[in-house]
């Protein structure tokens, strides 16, 4: 079983960063799949955005709305989370 991780303090194992650059590498697939994930987190404060991914979130929303739907479905997940006593509440 995985070892549990929190917010702000997980790593990523030696698989999962060789997969994420090669996916990178792939025409920045994966870094383009981060992105709506990070607008998710930025618009419940947790995280900021640096230029470049405004940028191509801005650009994932203009080709076919994809930046915003992968928001959505991130956004709804992230309202589901309980406070589990690690993240103040607003």
């Amino acid at each position: 079983m995985a070892e549990r991780q929190y917010l702000g303090q997980g790593s990523t194992t030696s698989a999962e960063k060789f997969w994420y650059i090669l996916g990178c590498i792939y025409f920045g697939a994966s870094y383009l799949q981060k992105v709506p994930v990070k607008k998710a987190l930025s618009e419940y404060g947790l995280v900021e955005m640096t230029g470049a991914e405004k940028f191509w979130y801005v650009v994932e929303c203009i080709l076919f709305g994809a930046g915003y739907f992968g928001k959505v479905t991130i956004k709804k997940a992230l309202s589901e989370v309980r406070n589990a006593g690690g993240i103040p509440t607003v």
